[in-house]
């Protein structure tokens, strides 16, 4: 009578059961598949609007601010070396309009949004090479080319109002875009390690389907099932590992390559701002008074983080021996571009030679303004800058000791580590924004993982079906 009802058992509840595990473990390769595809498409989708839109908006703008500061520079130049008189601006004020028009176009292109402001700036510019014409066209009377030049220089260069004040706000509002990407719910360490979730249960069916079928068929081990649990544990460790790569690398992109990148822009148009400023009060300076501009506060950001505390005023910057290593900048926009390529870097690369080199033009450059203050600090009470020729060459010369060669060293300095900060960038992007073939694996896989579990299910539940 016990056998019978035993036997009454196994016949009545076992297939029935079978069936239904059947059925879940095929729930179970459906999750495995919809949830890390929806999870992945989400993050990928928020990686892709950043790297495609918002980052490079955010690096336009930094370049049109670095190229028109320039522009700035060199006609300013052109007036207080005269040759604005023969040639006009120069074919490097030219260029660096063009490449800024270029920048601009670009980044109307990234972000529709921001049309209203562009439009404001190229507004802005076409009022600035007007007065720059008129500057040139009244060269040969100073006090209206001095105006007319001064009046260019406020444009460009005014506190709130500006150019430059203008372009930097578009920068900070393509930042802004790039940090909600950053931090879009799709990239959320909850949702991502959640998108394992399905592993979980489809783990344990697997874990008590094969203690269960051990029991009740007296099997030790099913092929079937055993391999569905090898590939379960592969998918998932595979999953995680892609999840956790690609959350590193937008993370570096976002924190570490795309700042360190228009860091190095910004470097590029705050030392053309600090040059063309002192050249503007070469040319405006007036007989007997010190060199005017603010040279020193102009360059504050290249040392020091917005909100820190700022230095005792003095004739010139004091980064300190910023010759070595030991004197780099530990905050400010040099700290940023060459944060790991003194310390630690490879000197088999190259980075931290070039880094210290970038480190000691920039002492030249600061140097360079010192002399030429020192310089105009020299004349007599009826003597002008702008008529002095050494102030002059001190201003504008292309030599490495006066500014003018300082800052064009300088500047291909900068140049060179964005160029390294722009393929480092690149790589992040490559990296966060490829999935390794997961993306075409995954239902691949899911399909195998329900083809074994019913391989390993099916053999019992047709014997069940067998007549007896």
């Amino acid at each position: 009578m016990s056998g019978s009802s035993g036997s009454g058992v196994r016949t009545v509840g076992t297939p029935l059961r079978l069936r239904r595990t059947a059925q879940g473990w095929l729930l179970c390769a459906v999750l495995l598949w919809a949830v890390p595809a929806l999870v992945l498409g989400g993050a990928h989708g928020a990686v892709s609007a950043a790297q495609d839109h918002a980052a490079p908006a955010v690096v336009d703008a930094a370049q049109v601010g670095a190229y028109l500061a320039d522009a700035d520079r060199v006609a300013t130049a052109g007036f207080v070396a005269g040759t604005v008189q023969l040639s006009g601006p120069g074919q490097q004020y030219q260029d660096d309009l063009k490449s800024a028009e270029q920048a601009l176009e670009r980044a109307a292109g990234h972000d529709a949004n921001g049309a209203g402001q562009l439009q404001t700036v190229e507004g802005l510019l076409v009022e600035y090479t007007s007065l720059i014409e008129q500057a040139h066209a009244n060269a040969g009377r100073n006090t209206l080319s001095t105006a007319y030049l001064g009046y260019a220089a406020g444009v460009m260069n005014a506190p709130d109002t500006g150019i430059l004040a203008q372009v930097a706000a578009l920068q900070a509002a393509e930042q802004d875009r790039v940090d909600r990407q950053r931090h879009s719910g799709w990239l959320a360490p909850a949702v991502q390690i959640g998108m394992l979730a399905p592993a979980v249960p489809a783990l344990v069916l697997l874990v008590s389907t094969q203690r269960f079928l051990s029991r009740h068929f007296r099997r030790r081990l099913n092929p079937g099932l055993l391999a569905a649990t090898v590939l379960l544990l592969a998918l998932s460790g595979w999953t995680a590992a892609e999840a956790l790569r690609d959350y590193r690398a937008f993370t570096t992109a976002c924190d570490r390559a795309l700042p360190r990148l228009t860091a190095g822009w910004q470097a590029r148009t705050l030392t053309a701002r600090a040059a063309g400023g002192d050249a503007l009060a070469v040319f405006r300076g007036i007989p007997g008074q010190p060199l005017g501009g603010d040279f020193g506060t102009t360059l504050a950001p290249l040392t020091r983080d917005a909100g820190a505390p700022a230095p005792a005023p003095t004739l010139a910057p004091a980064p300190g021996d910023l010759a070595s290593p030991a004197g780099a900048p530990s905050q400010g926009k040099l700290a940023q571009l060459l944060a790991g390529d003194l310390a630690g870097a490879d000197p088999a690369d190259g980075r931290r030679a070039g880094a210290e080199h970038l480190l000691q033009d920039y002492r030249r450059f600061t140097d360079a303004d010192a002399a030429l203050r020192q310089r105009a600090g020299t004349l007599g009470q009826d003597a002008a800058p702008a008529t002095d020729p050494a102030t002059v060459a001190a201003a504008v010369g292309p030599a490495g000791t006066q500014l003018g060669g300082a800052v064009t060293a300088l500047d291909a300095d900068l140049a060179a580590r964005t160029t390294l900060a722009r393929q480092d960038l690149a790589g992040a992007e490559a990296t966060a924004g490829s999935d390794q073939g997961l993306s075409l694996a995954l239902p691949l896989l899911c399909a195998a993982l329900a083809g074994l579990g019913l391989a390993g299910l099916w053999p019992r539940i047709d014997e069940y079906r067998a007549p007896r």
